[in-house]
């Protein structure tokens, strides 16, 4: 008897451990959007590491600028000034994603949206559906592709302990372009 219940042990806690790894991604993916559904600042502070995510984001649109000054003829003309431009133009950026890309700012993003009224309602549904839409690359990683006009935003959460955060985004080659 003794040996039976510990064979059972053996082979239900692995499958128990693993259904609550997954789950903890799950429920973490389903915390981001009630926050986004409610527009819960506290949800969205939980789950989002607010730190990282704006490191990524400036490193990722310093890169664009970069490439962008390599490019143009005119900022060419201009040599150091050119570069001194850019630079400007990166410090500039830095601000806007300082003051944007926190709980509050993010919030004030969320309000304004014209696209709120049609995320769907947080439900047990929605819950079990969003591991449909995950994608995991790595035992502590997994992203999501956020669909908007035709271009996609892949979204990263890293597990932190038993938490899953919101650490990048990626923006389409041609997101610059649109703002121009």
């Amino acid at each position: 008897m003794n040996n039976k219940k510990l064979k059972l042990i053996l082979i239900i806690s692995p499958l128990i451990i693993i259904f609550l790894y997954f789950f903890t991604a799950l429920y973490s993916f389903h915390q981001i959007h009630k926050g986004i559904y409610y527009n819960n600042k506290k949800l969205i502070k939980d789950y989002v590491e607010w730190d990282e995510l704006r490191e990524n984001i400036k490193n990722y649109i310093n890169i664009q600028l970069l490439k962008e000054t390599q490019k143009s003829d005119e900022l060419k003309d201009l040599g150091e000034l050119g570069v001194l431009l850019t630079g400007l133009a990166g410090k500039l950026v830095e601000t806007m994603v300082d003051s944007y890309i926190n709980p509050e700012g993010f919030s004030l993003l969320i309000e304004k949206s014209e696209k709120k009224d049609e995320i769907p309602k947080p439900t047990l549904v929605t819950l079990l559906g969003g591991f449909t839409l995950m994608e995991f690359d790595g035992h502590s990683s997994f992203y999501i592709t956020y669909k908007n006009e035709d271009q996609e935003f892949p979204v990263f959460f890293n597990r932190k302990g038993l938490t899953w955060k919101i650490t990048q985004i990626e923006f389409p080659e041609n997101v610059l372009e649109d703002l121009k």
